[in-house]
């Protein structure tokens, strides 16, 4: 059975209480968590356009699935999203942790940004049925990894198809994590 969590990154998220799928109390410095760590809200968002990246509170598991609702979105910069999973070693999310801004070279990762999927390298120049640039308010994002660590993404449920397999084949801790720009 899927975990399903609805949160945001900007603004006023809501995920269900019976939900155990939090934000991480590490995440960027221009993220401030409230709501038990079930809404993330982007501060500064027209001003600046770093710093804005949120982690799943947990690594992922099993039939795992972490939905994120866009609530309030600003124009001022392009690719306002990126959505993926990140191999972190336990022991390297902890205090004093920056997280980076997630980009086609960030190591161990698979990264979707506008049409591309990307995992330190380009694997594919047209992922999914829309670009992440043409998300609107209300936009549902998510993120699914099966049992057997088939990474697939979402948006409004529908899934855009495998983008990584064996993604649970490592001693690492497979975060979701959303860079939200702007």
């Amino acid at each position: 059975m899927a975990d399903e969590a609805e949160s945001t990154t900007v603004s006023e998220p809501i995920v269900p209480v019976n939900s155990c799928f939090t934000f991480h109390r590490i995440h960027g410095s221009r993220i401030i968590l409230s709501n038990g760590s079930r809404t993330a809200t982007r501060d500064g968002a027209v001003k600046f356009y770093d710093n804005g990246v949120v982690y799943t509170g947990l690594p992922l598991s099993g039939h795992s699935k972490f939905v994120v609702e866009a609530k309030e979105l600003h124009s001022s910069w392009s690719g306002s999203f990126k959505i993926g999973i990140v191999l972190i070693p336990g022991e390297q999310l902890k205090e004093g942790f920056q997280p980076p801004r997630y980009s086609p070279s960030t190591p161990q990762s698979w990264v979707w940004s506008s049409v591309s999927l990307h995992a330190g390298q380009v694997l594919k120049t047209k992922y999914g049925k829309m670009n992440l640039e043409d998300i609107k308010e209300g936009d549902k994002l998510g993120i699914e990894v099966s049992s057997d660590g088939v990474l697939s993404f979402h948006v409004n449920g529908e899934n855009q198809g495998a983008a990584a397999t064996n993604v649970y084949s490592t001693e690492k801790h497979v975060y979701g994590f959303v860079d939200h720009y702007g």
